[in-house]
């Protein structure tokens, strides 16, 4: 299996442009401390042996046999041009060591800033990328896996992948090349002396491999702790009413302290293995430096002849290495890091969407506008988690124009029956036909153009109810968006509003009654001119004053439409055209109000209790 970090670089290669720049950057960092480097040891012979001629001692350390060509020429010429004067050399020296950091400075800030541009770039594209593959996953996945993970993933899920880029593309980077300018040094100076102290390199890369599994099997764990965290956080925070009304603050403090304790655990796993590595690491790395360091004052001290001041460069420059690449060690914990939270990714990318844009197939035709007849054929459902089935083969035809309400107990599978029309849900055997043709077969969103829904939770989003009721038809003309207001009678309350139908609304649509959340989300339906409407107890909020208005408008706009109605309010079933009687998952009856009162007993019954108890003083309600 390829790794997932390493696959989600890919999108790296899109700011090649700004990578070129940032490794540019780093370059320029690394050459300027490997040259500040490699005046070390002209510095110090300058300040220690006075009797030989600078121009000998140059051509001394340059030109040599066992020097580069192009190492020997530059000695030549520098020996040539170089002054008389020590002092004046050693200032030299000095400026030069203070040009090199200012252009060891410039590159860094050009690395850095180039790194974080194509980091954050990066990120906004896998979360753009990972919530367009929630906001189309199909509806049977939401309920299966829940809300919390995917914001889990979405929003958490990328700082981890955001660290690893930042760690591979600027401290991997800046740190292996200031470390690999040290080493060039080191061997420029002795090569047998730099090998002895790379001795270490492997024994290091076993250790950073062991503590890597460690955390990323930690890491992958905090990842799914944290997605049950936000869905605890969710549904405390946003039924805290009912949550205070309950007294239930101590059970919600519990709850969400063992999940904040199990994240804890987890973390603390990660934490030996991140505390232990960078000095373990780092006291290998002294241990082997120390030995070139015993091995080379051997040499200086039995043979006068050594090059001290070349031997004590590559001990200096062995010993920068090892700090420069001693915090790898915690770049290795940020990759795996990252790596777990990569493979968390890709898991979400994977999952099935809905056969929308590109994900369509391209056979597939537009549904005509809705005419005729509403077929469900032999449908049958289940979902993963129960052993019987929701809906057991069920069979109906509604003519075009008509208005069937779906009557039952809870659980009869009401509301996933009607999902199977806008294809929320798939049955696992059966067909949905409107005017005759299979709804499979049709693409998605010209069929769902022809549907609205309003349920028995009022769904508004934060924004103006203006926007709130051209919920996507943002073109809609104001005219429009009034005359649906009025129609679902919730004009005069809107206007009634400091500012009419741009009131900012809060999350969730505070700063609305129920009956006014509600009458909105019909007015949102009614501006789609949808040719099937279905109403999931969309008046269970209304207030008993604005019900006849409600249902009033609702029989306006049933003209010309199919309309399909979830009721547990008798006013609402006593005048459509067919009720259908669900028990279990099965149509047990259909017929008119008055005709199953006579003959279905599960209706006289949700007759007397169900729908009567909101309506009891309805006539027809003794019927």
């Amino acid at each position: 299996m390829r790794d997932p970090l390493w696959k989600s670089t890919t999108i790296l290669l899109k700011y090649k442009r700004l990578i070129a720049v940032a490794m540019l950057g780093a370059f320029l960092s690394a050459a300027s401390f490997g040259g500040g480097v490699a005046l070390l040891a002209p510095t110090l012979k300058i300040l220690r042996d006075q009797s030989i001629p600078l121009a000998d001692q140059v051509r001394h350390w340059l030109v040599r046999p066992d020097r580069w060509i192009f190492v020997q020429d530059f000695g030549d010429w520098l020996a040539r041009n170089l002054p008389d004067d020590r002092y004046h050399i050693f200032l030299l020296v000095l400026i030069s060591i203070t040009f090199l950091s200012v252009i060891g400075s410039c590159g860094r800030y050009l690395h850095q800033l180039m790194t974080i541009t194509v980091v954050q770039r990066a990120a906004m594209v896998w979360r753009g990328r990972m919530y367009r593959q929630v906001i189309h996953i199909p509806l049977i996945e939401q309920l299966r896996v829940g809300s919390a993970d995917h914001i889990s993933r979405v929003v958490f899920d990328t700082r981890p992948l955001m660290t690893a880029y930042r760690a591979l593309l600027g401290k991997t980077v800046e740190q292996v090349l200031r470390g690999a300018a040290a080493i060039c040094v080191a061997l420029f100076w002795d090569v047998g002396l730099t090998l002895i102290g790379l001795i270490c390199a492997p024994v290091i890369a076993v250790l950073l491999q062991r503590f890597g599994k460690r955390v990323r099997r930690a890491t992958r764990r905090v990842l799914r702790t944290r997605g049950r965290m936000v869905g605890a956080l969710r549904e405390s925070t946003g039924a805290i009413r009912v949550v205070k009304v309950h007294n239930a603050e101590g059970y919600e403090r519990r709850r969400f302290r063992r999940i904040n304790r199990e994240q804890y655990d987890q973390e603390m796993k990660i934490r030996s293995a991140r505390a232990l590595a960078s000095p373990l690491i780092g006291t290998l790395g002294l241990f082997f430096v120390i030995l070139v360091a015993g091995i080379a004052g051997y040499h200086i001290f039995r043979n006068e002849n050594m090059d001290s001041e070349g031997s004590i460069t590559v001990i200096v420059s062995l010993g920068l290495a090892a700090s420069a690449l001693r915090p790898l060690a915690n770049l290795n914990h940020q990759l795996n890091e990252g790596r777990a939270a990569a493979k968390r990714m890709f898991e979400l990318l994977a999952m099935p969407v809905e056969p929308m844009g590109k994900h369509r197939p391209q056979k597939n035709m537009p549904l005509p506008r809705h005419c005729q007849t509403v077929t469900l054929e032999n449908l049958s459902f289940r979902y993963d988690d129960e052993s019987q089935p929701v809906i057991d083969d069920v069979c109906l035809e509604i003519p075009f124009g008509q208005t069937v309400a779906i009557v039952g107990a809870n659980g009869s599978g009401k509301t996933t029956l009607l999902n199977f029309i806008p294809r929320l849900l798939t049955p696992h055997s059966g067909r949905v036909l409107i005017d005759g043709i299979d709804i499979k077969t049709v693409r998605l969103r010209p069929l769902r153009e022809q549907i609205a829904v309003v349920t028995q939770q009022s769904i508004l989003f934060e924004g103006s109810i203006a926007d709130n009721i051209a919920y996507g038809r943002h073109h809609a003309a104001e005219e429009m968006i009034i005359d649906a207001a009025k129609t679902a009678h919730a004009d005069k309350f809107i206007r009634a509003l400091p500012e009419g139908y741009k009131t900012m609304l809060g999350e969730h649509g505070e700063g609305l009654s129920g009956g006014q959340r509600q009458r909105v989300c019909i007015a949102r339906a009614i501006l789609r001119n949808p040719a099937i409407l279905i109403l999931d107890e969309a008046t269970s909020q209304i207030d008993a004053d604005s019900e006849a208005k409600i249902n009033q408008a609702l029989r306006d706009i049933r003209r010309g439409r199919t309309v399909f109605v979830v009721a547990h309010r008798l006013s609402t079933v006593i005048d459509v055209d067919q009720i259908v009687v669900l028990d279990r998952g099965r149509v047990i009856d259909q017929g008119k109000h008055t005709e199953l009162l006579e003959r279905c007993h599960l209706y006289q019954t949700l007759a007397q209790t169900q729908l009567q108890t909101s309506n009891a003083s309805h006539p027809l309600a003794q019927a």
